[in-house]
C-alpha cells in the first residue's frame, strides 16, 4: 500500500543542508527506500514553506546537498543522490547518522528538554571522531559534568586528574569548584612513547543547542594554561549534531574562535562505522525518537 505523509520537522533554513535534512527525516520517519523528484516537487508544493514557482531551485539545492554529504562521509551517510531523486543506501549503517539527525531537527526532543538522554551517547561520539583525527596512539577522555571515564566529580580534582593523564604539571591558578567542567566536554592528545611534553590536546566543547555558535567561547584558553601546565596554547574545538551549509554567513566568526569545527558531516568523515561504540544504545535511541515522530507507514 501507498506510504502517508507522516509529520516531518519543517526545514529549519531554506537552503540546501535545511532542505536536505528535511527530506532525510521523511525518509527515516516514514521508512522511505526512495523520494523522487517529482514526489519531493509535490510535498514541496504541499508545504507552506517553498513558493510554487521555487520548487525546481528548492529542488536542486537539495540534491546537490544530498551529493556533497555523501561524497564528504560516504561511510557513514545513508542517503544517495539518483537519476531519479534519492535513495537510502541500506548498506550504510545508518544509526549514528539517524542520531545527529534527530538531535538537529527532532522537535520533540527540543521542546522536551530531553537533553540528558543524550549528552553522554554524543560526547562518546565525538570522543571517537577526535581520536581517529589525532591517528594512531591517540587518547581521549570525556571531561564533561556529570562526571564519568573516570573523571573524579570535583572540577579541582578533576583538573589534576587530567594533567596526570596528560603527563602535565598542575598551574599555578586555582580551579574553582563552582566551574563543573570549564567549558570542556571532550580531551583528546596523542602523546609520544618518551613520556615527555610537547605533544597536541584538544579541548573540546559539545553542544547540542540550537544556539550553538557562543558555545564556541565557552574554553577559555588562558584559563586552562593556567590550571595545567600546557607550555603552549592547547587546540580547541566544538561539536555540534547540526548540519554547516558552505554558505553559513558566521563561518569565519566560528573558524576564528576555535581551532577546528565539527559539524555532523564532519563527525561521520571521521567515525568508523565498523568500530562504533554504543551502537545499541544509539540505535535504541533512534528507533525510539523516530516513533515518537510519528511514523505513519500505511493509508
Amino acid at each position: 500500500m501507498p506510504k502517508a505523509e507522516s509529520q516531518v520537522p519543517p526545514p529549519i533554513v531554506l537552503h540546501g543542508s535545511g532542505l536536505a535534512d528535511w527530506a532525510e527525516s521523511a525518509m527515516l520517519i516514514e521508512d522511505r527506500k526512495n523520494l523522487s523528484r517529482s514526489t519531493l516537487r509535490q510535498r514541496l508544493r504541499n508545504s507552506a514553506f517553498v513558493e510554487g514557482d521555487e520548487l525546481d531551485v528548492h529542488v536542486d539545492l537539495l540534491l546537490a546537498e544530498i551529493t556533497a554529504r555523501a561524497s564528504v562521509a560516504p561511510h557513514m551517510y545513508p542517503f544517495r543522490e539518483t537519476s531519479s531523486g534519492v535513495t537510502r543506501d541500506e548498506q550504510v549503517g545508518q544509526a549514528a547518522y539517524e542520531f545527529l539527525l534527530w538531535l538537529s531537527v527532532s522537535p520533540r526532543y527540543r521542546e522536551e528538554r530531553r537533553f540528558d538522554e543524550t549528552d553522554q551517547l554524543f560526547d562518546h561520539l565525538v570522543k571517537q571522531a577526535l581520536t581517529r583525527y589525532l591517528g594512531e596512539g591517540a587518547r581521549a577522555v570525556r571531561f564533561a559534568h556529570p562526571s564519568s571515564d573516570g573523571r573524579p566529580p570535583g572540577f579541582r580534582d578533576a583538573v589534576r586528574w587530567l594533567a596526570g593523564l596528560l603527563n602535565l604539571g598542575v598551574g599555578a591558578a586555582e580551579p574553582r569548584p563552582r566551574r563543573k567542567d570549564g567549558g570542556v566536554d571532550i580531551v583528546a592528545w596523542r602523546p609520544f612513547r618518551d613520556a615527555r611534553s610537547g605533544f597536541i590536546v584538544i579541548l573540546c566543547q559539545c553542544t547540542a543547542q540550537q544556539d550553538w555558535v557562543p558555545k564556541a567561547k565557552d574554553i577559555v584558553v588562558d584559563q586552562w594554561r593556567g590550571w595545567i601546565d600546557f607550555a603552549r596554547d592547547p587546540s580547541t574545538a566544538l561539536a555540534i549534531p547540526f548540519a554547516i551549509g558552505s554558505g553559513f554567513d558566521r563561518w569565519d566568526e566560528l573558524r576564528r574562535t576555535v581551532t577546528m569545527v565539527l559539524d555532523r558531516l564532519r563527525l561521520c568523515e571521521l567515525l568508523n562505522p565498523r568500530q562504533l561504540e554504543y551502537l545499541e544504545e544509539l540505535r535504541t535511541w533512534t528507533e525510539t525518537e523516530r516513533g515518537l515522530l510519528g511514523a505513519v507507514t500505511e493509508q
